[in-house]
């Protein structure tokens, strides 16, 4: 089962996000354009096709697959930038999750950048990707706690992201299934305006069909200062 949504914020003139909800796939995701006037919203919708069609094909092992449409997707961004110059600086994180069918009992991450994949599990909320950025590695020193991360005024700088050389290093995992796992894959915008806390109450109380909207509207009460997307993927039985 899933659910998507996503949202522009109260204070962007467009949005830049593209999600990826292809539940015959099994394929799901988000990924964040940057770079503004930039064309942050083509650079992101690029790798959303290109994980797609990657996924599609699947000529190769799940961990294999995800590696090499992530590669891919930068090239094009790239190849894009260089043939149109007003596109030069575009960029996109991107998150993914693929519940292959024929590997029933595992889903594989791909990640880029600071988008986030979480895990609710028998009421325990789990942060599954590491935000590629200097202040996230500053909370897994120890120096910051995650709330102090939200206030930085570094938060939203990246270490790695697509689009900015020829080749990206890209988070790629395993993760086994269980019955009822929720997962929540979802920008900045959201985690920047909620803390975990928050997330996880709303998971934990909410159906899925609702947790969506209830997660987009209270990042929107609080400022809405950044495109807002949610994908929830609840396992149903395994």
């Amino acid at each position: 089962m899933c659910q998507a949504r996503s949202d522009v914020g109260q204070v962007r003139s467009n949005n830049e996000d593209t999600l990826i909800e292809e539940p015959t796939m099994g394929l799901f995701g988000v990924c964040d354009g940057l770079g503004g006037h930039a064309a942050g919203e083509v650079a992101s919708s690029i790798a959303a096709k290109t994980l797609k069609e990657f996924a599609q094909k699947a000529s190769e092992s799940p961990e294999e697959t995800l590696e090499s449409g992530i590669q891919e997707a930068n090239r094009r961004i790239l190849s894009d930038q260089a043939a149109n110059p007003e596109h030069r600086g575009m960029g996109t994180t991107v998150t993914s999750l693929w519940l292959v069918p024929e590997n029933s009992g595992t889903g594989w991450i791909g990640h880029v950048g600071d988008s986030r994949m979480y895990l609710q599990r028998e009421d325990e909320l789990e942060q599954l990707t590491e935000d590629h950025s200097p202040v996230f590695r500053l909370f897994k020193q120890g120096v910051l706690t995650k709330d102090q991360m939200q206030r930085h005024p570094q938060k939203n700088l990246l270490d790695r992201s697509l689009g900015v050389s020829p080749q990206v290093k890209a988070d790629v995992l395993s993760v086994p299934l269980t019955s009822d796992d929720i997962f929540l894959i979802c920008t900045d915008g959201l985690t920047d305006a909620l803390s975990d806390q928050e997330i996880q109450s709303v998971l934990t109380t909410c159906p899925i069909s609702e947790a969506a909207d209830q997660l987009t509207a209270m990042a929107n009460e609080r400022g809405g200062l950044d495109n807002i997307t949610v994908v929830l993927v609840q396992i149903l039985e395994i």
